[in-house]
């Protein structure tokens, strides 16, 4: 049985606060096989690592990245930027890097290249236009197609299309993958699934044969899921 994969949602979120390095740094000691984390801009077209577009209110693409940081260190933490998350994880684990703003696309994709080997890394987004856009200018990356409940829609269709290499369901598509999407999907792609959380969940999708791998919040509880179920 090939080995699972497993990835920290945003680090490790339950040990330091998401997409920061503290918890990157907490996903490497879980014994992560790679740490998952979302890219946009901030006013003066930094790349910084933060899910939401907005910090208590403020929209971080219309406030440069000087007051970002103020913002979150007022909060006890520091947003970072995508150089500083390359620098702490080169050599030491792998990334899936989800684009929030397509329009970060090309220079995420450049400014890791300098520091990863394209096989050390994935580039993933819920917009198709980012898939195109690997698919263009990109073709030898990995790329994959996130989806949930709220953007299903045309899946078929769209991954006939976009045939991305990954497709990444959420744990509540897991059913829905199984029974209606895999068998219709070209040959070759693999699929994770996120937002795997409880231990019930962790054995379930680690035990099908379609899953590669899947992405949790609690890294360390699924590295040992998935120590124990293949030994």
């Amino acid at each position: 049985m090939l080995k699972k994969l497993v990835g920290g949602h945003r680090g490790s979120p339950k040990k330091a606060v998401e997409n920061t390095l503290k918890s990157f740094e907490a996903a490497i000691l879980d014994g992560a096989d790679f740490i998952e984390f979302d890219v946009r801009y901030s006013k003066d077209k930094k790349l910084i690592i933060h899910h939401n577009p907005d910090l208590d209110g403020n929209i971080l693409k219309e406030i440069d990245y000087s007051e970002i940081v103020k913002l979150s260190e007022n909060k006890g933490y520091r947003i970072p930027l995508l150089e500083d998350v390359l620098k702490l994880c080169r050599g030491k684990i792998k990334l899936d890097i989800e684009i929030k703003e397509p329009e970060t696309t090309e220079e995420t994709v450049e400014k890791t290249l300098l520091l990863f080997k394209p096989e050390d890394f994935i580039i993933t987004s819920f917009h198709d236009s980012v898939i195109t856009k690997i698919n263009n200018n990109f073709k030898y990356l990995k790329k994959g197609l996130l989806f949930d409940d709220t953007t299903k829609d045309h899946l078929k269709e769209r991954i006939t299309s976009l045939k991305p290499d990954i497709i990444l369901p959420d744990s509540e598509n897991f059913d829905f993958t199984v029974n209606e999407l895999i068998q219709c999907i070209h040959s070759g792609t693999e699929v994770i699934y996120w937002n795997v959380n409880t231990s019930e969940e962790m054995q379930k999708i680690l035990k099908n044969k379609f899953t590669k791998g899947i992405i949790t919040d609690f890294p360390d509880a699924a590295v040992k899921e998935n120590h124990c179920f293949q030994g």
